[in-house]
């Protein structure tokens, strides 16, 4: 077997069916969290008595025992139980995403993967040095956060992460949505934020964030809101901006796209970079185009050209505006792939008047 990656994951499985009849039976729980059972990481799950011999069952059957410490405990225990009360109040006075799935129970449950994960960091039972959040969730073959899965896709994300708190960004949410008086308009739908089912961290960069996180769970519930903890990541990726390791992708990509931006380049364009732009988050869009292009220059075989050519023109544009002084080396990549590439060429000249490109200042392509 290879070497064990030195992170720490943390998930939960509880059945919350006495709560809600319309959430997860014990069954299509255990059927979900399957998949993760099986693959040889180290791993912290918090879970109640209806599941937790099933679970010992499959780890240990798998070799997998010594990797795994099990906390029993009902869900009546969990530190953000003590807010069941405000937030069923909240509910019934405002509660616009309500659906028959979900209950005060389980969003309560969500929002305490930080306090679970805090807890794990302190006793560190594995003696590792990054720790991560899974959820339990991920589906037969992982189906919630990949494609094409094999066993090895999460080991390998862990084998590469580093010390900072490592988030895949799912769409771009309007910055004006921070501001306390924004958050009843906030909350009248779910804003796609970040994909919060897989999370990694050292230890020194990851306790502020999760406390924070924390401490606007506090505040969105008290003032009256709160109905997912992704959304909570709407202040914290600019709070932390420079300890933040981002990814960019759909939900179904994230062990594809953890750490290189390999699947659905179409879609990170359209939800994220293009996003990006045009709110005019330039810094954002800037670093979002720089980590895609980086990664595109290394891919051998062929490309979208299309949509490669849109995330250098917003690369370009968002560089004449949060870092002027890369525009040159940016402008000289997109005169080599235009004089060399036809592909590129024609790409080019259908998309640069979406930017009001017109020449380059160290360029000549025209």
């Amino acid at each position: 077997m290879k070497m064990v990656p030195n992170c720490t994951l943390i998930t939960a499985c509880f059945v919350l069916t006495k709560y809600n009849p319309s959430s997860r039976s014990r069954e299509e729980t255990l059927k979900n969290i399957e998949t993760l059972l099986y693959i040889p990481v180290f791993l912290v799950i918090y879970c109640d008595s209806s599941v937790i011999d099933h679970i010992k069952q499959i780890r240990n059957k798998k070799g997998y025992g010594h990797l795994t410490q099990y906390i029993e405990t009902d869900f009546e225990n969990i530190w953000a139980y003590q807010y069941l009360d405000k937030v069923k109040e909240n509910r019934a006075r405002y509660h616009p995403t309500r659906d028959s799935r979900t209950c005060a129970e389980s969003h309560l449950l969500c929002c305490n993967k930080f306090d679970f994960l805090l807890k794990t960091m302190n006793e560190n039972p594995f003696h590792t040095d990054r720790f991560g959040w899974i959820d339990s969730n991920i589906g037969v073959n992982a189906s919630k956060i990949a494609r094409n899965y094999h066993i090895n896709m999460l080991p390998d994300v862990l084998n590469n992460i580093t010390d900072k708190f490592k988030i895949q960004i799912l769409n771009v949410a309007d910055k004006k949505y921070k501001d306390p008086a924004m958050k009843m308009e906030f909350y009248n739908q779910y804003r796609w934020v970040v994909c919060g089912s897989l999370f990694t961290t050292g230890k020194e960069v990851g306790i502020p964030i999760l406390k924070r996180l924390n401490e606007i769970f506090i505040e969105s519930t008290e003032a009256g809101y709160g109905h997912a903890e992704e959304m909570f990541f709407l202040e914290v990726l600019d709070e932390f901006y420079d300890s933040i390791d981002k990814s960019y992708g759909d939900y179904h990509h994230i062990l594809n796209n953890f750490i290189q931006p390999k699947s659905d380049l179409l879609y990170t364009y359209m939800n994220i970079v293009k996003r990006y732009y045009d709110f005019g988050y330039y810094r954002e869009c800037y670093d979002c185009s720089h980590y895609m292009i980086e990664y595109l220059k290394t891919v051998k075989e062929k490309v979208d050209y299309a949509t490669y050519m849109m995330i250098l023109l917003c690369y370009y544009s968002s560089a004449k505006q949060y870092k002027s002084n890369e525009v040159p080396r940016i402008s000289n990549h997109i005169a080599y792939l235009v004089t060399n590439y036809s592909e590129f060429a024609e790409e080019f000249h259908r998309y640069r008047h979406l930017h009001g490109i017109t020449g380059f200042e160290s360029a000549k392509i025209f």
